[in-house]
């Protein structure tokens, strides 16, 4: 008998005192559930306007950036660089062929050199030949925009004979440019 007393005494004890485990409040300092979930809500209505927002700004960039002529882009371009993606063209033989041009200096237009100098330029003139062939291709395009301003091949034995060949066409796309109407 003596251990029903001990274990009844015992039960009656836990009953009375109050435990942490065992009460529905929480500990000082610990966020309830609600606001948990509140915090959570908030974060998501966060994200999706984030996303949002960025949407819209992507829309009008997009916008503006199609409104933009190349021509006119191409016209107000001062500073190119060229960069050559074979190996049957250096980019030194194009810059020699376009400063031999009397237009680049005619135009105030600038060549610029150096690796850091792609990121500050108007305009980059890529040079490729495709393998097997004596094409010389080449893409004008606005460094801000990534617009395509212009684009020509010409066909040449090797870098020697193609680059007064891409000049005089790179030349001729500026200059057409130049010479187009303005758009209201």
């Amino acid at each position: 008998m003596n251990m029903r007393m001990m274990l009844g005494a015992m039960m009656f004890i836990a009953a009375a005192i109050p435990g942490n485990a065992q009460t529905s409040q929480q500990p000082a300092g610990t966020p309830s559930p609600q606001a948990i979930e509140q915090r959570v809500a908030n974060e998501i209505k966060e994200k999706q306007l984030r996303k949002e927002a960025e949407e819209k700004l992507a829309v009008e960039e997009s916008n503006r950036i199609a409104r933009l002529r190349p021509e006119e882009l191409l016209s107000s371009g001062r500073t190119f660089y060229i960069y050559s993606d074979t190996d049957f063209f250096e980019e030194v033989q194009l810059q020699n062929a376009l400063r031999k041009r009397t237009e680049l200096s005619d135009w105030q237009l600038s060549i610029l050199d150096g690796w850091k100098s792609r990121e500050v330029a108007d305009v980059w003139v890529e040079v490729d030949r495709p393998l097997f062939t004596y094409t010389f291709t080449y893409q004008l395009i606005h460094r801000s925009t990534g617009k395509v301003l212009a684009t020509g091949k010409v066909t040449a034995f090797d870098g020697n004979l193609a680059a007064p060949k891409l000049a005089a066409r790179i030349i001729q796309d500026i200059k057409k440019a130049k010479e187009s109407p303005k758009k209201q």
